[in-house]
């Protein structure tokens, strides 16, 4: 359904995502319409092409795909036009033009301006001014409408306008494909469309250089770093309907140029596309370098023994291992599950630094994993963003994030804990940020899910037995009589765990349907949990579930939570924005980080909101359009109305949104879902995330299909390889 009409009111427009709503005036009639624009404004003729919708707060909207600015057709609109456009020329000029040069106003403005010096009205001024405007203006929308016939959205249109210009039309006739040079977010498969709706050929070298980087960045968007060649070639062929003998060439091509690069491990051939296999690279040579520097010996058992009785602790011989390798080596690994004492080992580090005046940098990967280490340590932490200060950054972007220039690292000494999150492309900026007499310590679980980006950085590093690595396996007292933590180390050893449902701190609740399992969390959230356990349900209580969608998703969960522990009231301010209602009183999670984002603790205003980080609504102003959030630690943050897409309700998150945070009573429904996402280490991670009381509800049987799936611990990488190589070749130097 398309309307036309003149933009009345731009009500609201999100400068972020594009998402606007408008008033748009059809004669005497007035349309809401929503969707996403760009560069419109009031007065603004257009035509939109969409469907009349009924919202169930705002009522009957016109909900629309694409739009395109509606050029005169007719010699009154082109006056109109001129005159509403150009300042200085109203409409009596702007007849005086169109009636002297009639059809070929528009050519005359643009290519002949010369000849508007005879027309009243005009000086030099305006003249210059009519011509830039017809010159950018026309073009654009006239290459705007030239790309809607490929379903290219006017959002998109003008990105790629933007950036190539008023030749745009031509390139794109000449060769679509170098489009995606100029605009990275450009997806393949559009452009291939307008490639072949233009007649260019299956064959042709741009279409299929672009379509195996395509195809590369597609297959390693699950954590892989590299794919092998064989079925790099078996799904291009099928992707891009060209013989495979096209399909090798265009590798090599692409090899030599190196934008590709292709490795053997275990004697396959794996192909990298540049940035992920530099990175590695890059990450090889400086833990081979660190291993290769001498650090100062310390006399660890003087050292171990004074902290020990200093704060009244008792280190196993295992511990004290750890402490020995992490202090008497340039680069070293502690590893281990829950209860086995990490966090010890990083207090005795310390104090034993401290000791020695030597300066240290404590870090974690994430906001909420940093705030943990402050608290158990009782140091300051910083996340691996602030200790490198990278912000402003697209992490999806990985080639920008790969050539990012990071702050180098004064301190004597990094220690990261929760090293299982960094990803690749993370990594490879901290060896950018360290010399190779910056001392390394890296502690993690290598059990828990691998990082969000792509790679196996601990696991690879642990693999390659290049690093002094500790693996911590005692379980000590008091964590020995937690049946969670048992229960963890049963699941990562692949052994079924065992519920006692008495006198434990984990319960199961067996249910036989998703709506049985919906409301057994229901219940246990609205009296249940209250009966047995002293806890307030909504900062004591987090939901975590394996995934984002279905019933058993955030989405769901979480508006289902909402109504139950925060229900609409009359007493309560709220907002809808992008589907969701907000309320005061919500539990909202920050879901990206904001270096900038200022906040205040008792007047005093400080910058960085971090993703994970997990807050409530104290008030939303809706004649000031802010919302007031007050996160851990009493840091108040206001969001503009036009902000809100860095929030979600945070009742019920992902399991990969928990990593690095831990909670006293956790939830974990497990009844169904996408098998490749539910793991082994998706079910040990949520395992580890509850402090005082984990309640797994759902269904025996998929709990124990988790326990045996070992699926995402296979990613496909080159780092382990890389590392080994390396240090062999250093050897026979």
């Amino acid at each position: 359904m398309k309307i036309i009409g003149k933009v009345a009111t731009i009500i609201f427009k999100n400068d972020k995502n594009n998402w606007t709503v408008l008033l748009l005036k059809q004669n005497s009639d007035f349309i809401t319409c929503v969707g996403e624009t760009d560069e419109i404004e009031v007065d603004d003729e257009i035509e939109l092409e969409g469907d009349m919708v009924t919202h169930k707060v705002y009522g009957e909207q016109f909900k629309f795909i694409s739009y395109k600015k509606v050029l005169p057709q007719t010699t009154s609109a082109l006056i109109s036009y001129i005159a509403d456009n150009i300042a200085g020329v109203g409409k009596k000029t702007a007849k005086n033009i169109v009636d002297e040069f009639g059809e070929d106003t528009v050519n005359i403005i643009r290519f002949s301006m010369d000849r508007l010096y005879g027309i009243k009205g005009l000086n030099a001024e305006k003249i210059e001014r009519l011509n830039e405007f017809f010159n950018t203006e026309w073009e654009k929308w006239n290459t705007i409408e030239y790309l809607s016939q490929f379903q290219i959205s006017t959002v998109i249109a003008n990105r790629i306008y933007q950036a190539v210009g008023k030749d745009t039309i031509d390139i794109i006739k000449e060769n679509p494909y170098s489009l995606l040079g100029f605009v990275k977010s450009l997806d393949f498969k559009v452009i291939d469309e307008i490639g072949i709706k233009t007649g260019i050929a299956l064959n042709n070298p741009d279409r299929l250089d672009n379509g195996i980087i395509y195809a590369i960045n597609k297959i390693t968007e699950f954590g892989h770093t590299c794919v092998e060649k064989e079925n790099l070639l078996n799904y291009c062929v099928e992707l891009l309907k060209v013989d495979d003998a096209d399909i090798s060439q265009a590798i090599t091509r692409l090899v030599l140029s190196e934008k590709l690069f292709v490795e053997k491990i275990n004697m396959q051939e794996y192909v990298f596309r540049q940035s992920m296999y530099l990175a590695e690279e890059n990450i090889a040579k400086s833990v081979i370098e660190h291993t290769r520097f001498n650090v100062e010996k310390t006399d660890t058992e003087k050292l171990i023994n004074k902290v020990c009785k200093n704060t009244d602790i008792i280190l196993s011989d295992e511990q004290k291992k750890a402490v020995d390798t992490c202090l008497n080596n340039m680069i070293s690994i502690v590893t281990g599950g829950p209860g086995t004492g990490k966090t010890t080992i990083i207090k005795c580090i310390i104090d034993i630094l401290e000791e020695k005046k030597k300066n240290y940098v404590l870090c974690a990967p994430t906001g909420r994993a940093a705030k943990r280490i402050t608290q158990t340590t009782g140091k300051e932490a910083k996340t691996l963003h602030r200790l490198l200060e990278i912000s402003k950054v697209d992490d999806s972007d990985i080639d920008m994030f790969y050539e990012y220039k990071v702050k180098q690292v004064e301190d004597d000494v990094v220690i990261i804990d929760e090293a299982s999150m960094i990803d690749l492309m993370m990594m490879n900026n901290l060896v950018k940020g360290i010399k190779p007499t910056t001392q390394l310590i890296i502690v993690g679980d290598v059990n828990q899910l691998p990082s969000v980006g792509p790679g196996s950085i601990l696991k690879d590093i642990i693999a390659s037995d290049v690093v002094p690595t500790v693996e911590l396996k005692q379980i000590y007292r008091q964590s020995a009589k937690s049946d969670i933590i048992v229960n963890a180390h049963r699941v990562n050893d692949g052994l079924y765990p065992e519920f006692r449902n008495k006198d434990t701190d984990l319960f199961f609740i067996s249910t036989t349907s998703v709506e049985e399992t919906i409301d057994q969390i229901e219940s246990l959230i609205a009296h249940r949990l209250k009966t047995f356990a002293k806890l307030d349900v909504l900062k004591d209580l987090q939901i975590l579930t394996p995934m984002k969608k279905t019933e058993l998703g955030t989405i769901e969960l979480n508006e289902k939570i909402q109504n139950i522990l925060n229900p609409e009231s009359i007493d309560k301010n709220q907002i809808e924005y992008a589907s969701k209602i907000f309320r005061d009183g919500d539990k909202v999670m920050q879901i990206v980080n904001n270096y900038d984002k200022k906040y205040s603790i008792e007047g005093k205003f400080f910058e960085g909101i971090y993703n994970g980080d997990i807050g409530y609504i104290r008030n939303i102003d809706k004649k000031e359009e802010k919302l007031y959030v007050e996160f851990d630690d009493n840091r108040l943050v206001v969001y503009e109305f036009d902000e809100l897409e860095q929030l979600e309700h945070s009742y019920a998150i992902t399991i990969h949104k928990s990593q690095g945070s831990e909670f006293d009573y956790v939830i974990l429904p497990i009844f169904t879902g996408y098998k490749k996402l539910l793991t082994r280490n998706l079910l040990y991670t949520a395992m580890t995330r509850a402090k005082k009381m984990l309640v797994i509800v759902g269904n025996r049987n998929v709990v124990n299909y988790m326990v045996d799936n070992l699926d995402s611990k296979n990613r496909k990488t080159g780092l382990e390889e890389k590392l080994i190589n390396l240090l062999y070749e250093n050897k026979n130097k």
